[in-house]
């Protein structure tokens, strides 16, 4: 689907290496939420309205194999389809059994304020397992050196080797 240049064709034959991937790491706020997170981008559009990330970028989407006809029907129906983002709101909104997009930022907004002040402690050792179940509340559980642990030891001592130590307050006499 994507070329290595603009205008040039794409080369099948190459090898998939899923190890590899470009992101945009993105900035914004919920609320009163501070956010950065990072997404994967596909490829760029030369021919968008704009050439400056993100609004260049294209996510796409595979389908699985078909197997009947009525698949293949349904796959020519929505084969190629280019759906502007800041819209998405819209098709949604107009769409009576589809989800509500405010239900899910206010949902997302009440758990980031539940994560912040529950997770109190700042140890890359601490983990806090977060669950949720529909029509239940969120749960929580907090794990030491758990396996549910991700952050290796040799980057949690390079990000905190030129940290300043926390003032050491004196022992009781």
């Amino acid at each position: 689907m994507c070329a290595d240049k603009p205008g040039s064709s794409p080369d099948p034959s190459g090898e998939v290496n899923t190890n590899v991937a470009f992101c945009s790491v993105l900035r914004s706020r919920l609320g009163s939420h501070p956010l950065l997170f990072s997404g994967e981008v596909d490829c760029t559009d030369p021919q968008a309205p704009s050439t400056q990330p993100p609004t260049c970028y294209v996510e796409l989407k595979t389908s699985k194999e078909m197997h009947s006809p009525g698949q293949w029907r349904s796959f020519y129906r929505f084969r190629i389809r280019t759906f502007p983002t800041m819209k998405m709101f819209e098709y949604v909104r107009n769409d009576r059994d589809g989800w509500n997009p405010s239900v899910c930022m206010n949902f997302c907004a009440a758990f980031l304020s539940f994560a912040q002040s529950t997770v109190v402690q700042d140890d890359p050792r601490l983990v806090h397992l977060f669950s949720w179940e529909p029509g239940g509340p969120v749960t929580v559980s907090v794990h030491r050196d758990a396996p549910y642990a991700f952050l290796p030891i040799w980057y949690v001592e390079a990000m905190t080797q030129d940290l300043p130590s926390p003032p050491k307050t004196p022992s009781p006499k």
